[in-house]
């Protein structure tokens, strides 16, 4: 007799001896997943799926706003510089490129004033599903904490030769806008938006103070 393994001999009408194996028996058995079983855990699967997948696509587009904020704060940032170092004023521009079937947003500082981004000029590409705000719909932003009426969205955004944010007003750009009812330092704020799924929608705010 063996422990673990029992083992039994007997002789068929033939006369030959034939062995069988309890435990290889009992292994076969045991061994796979029924449907039922099969069907139980694609189920579970299919929950965790459905839970998790929209919280890690909300991650992402959160990840991916905060990277266009940033990337969008360093080019105007370099935008000041140039303007500072070229003793210039420079336009901040920007234009849509499709690629891979989706719609990307470029901003860049036109060198030479040709509204067209063209080799070298200093440039970002907003991450995909991050959209450039310009027209109604954004969050109230109080001026308190800006310290400064910003323009419109739709305003040109510009840097005069002192790295100060301008606006054209008669073909001079000027720090101060007369436009209203008494003269404003000019300042400027940028919108960025992400969706966020059943979650709503994720702001991001980029401003240029009157200061630069």
């Amino acid at each position: 007799m063996l422990v673990g393994s029992r083992v039994s001999h007997f002789c068929d009408a033939g006369g030959r001896t034939t062995t069988l194996s309890r435990r290889s028996a009992n292994l076969r058995s045991q061994s796979g997943f029924t449907l039922p079983e099969l069907l139980i855990v694609v189920a579970i699967g299919m929950i965790l799926a459905t839970m998790t997948i929209p919280l890690f696509s909300t991650a992402v587009n959160q990840y991916r706003l905060r990277s266009s904020a940033v990337d969008l704060d360093g080019l105007l940032q370099r935008a000041r510089t140039r303007a500072v170092r070229d003793n210039r004023t420079y336009t901040i521009q920007t234009a849509l490129l499709v690629q891979g079937g989706f719609t990307y947003t470029q901003v860049y500082l036109d060198l030479n004033g040709n509204q067209a981004l063209d080799p070298g000029e200093p440039s970002i590409q907003l991450q995909r599903n991050v959209t450039l705000v310009t027209g109604g719909g954004i969050p109230a932003i109080p001026n308190a904490p800006l310290e400064f009426t910003p323009q419109a969205t739709t305003a040109q955004v510009n840097f005069s030769a002192r790295g100060t944010p301008c606006v054209f007003v008669g073909g001079f750009c000027s720090s101060w806008d007369s436009a209203g009812a008494a003269p404003n330092q000019v300042g400027f704020v940028f919108y960025l938006r992400a969706p966020l799924g059943v979650a709503g929608t994720s702001w991001s705010a980029v401003s240029i103070g009157p200061s630069g």
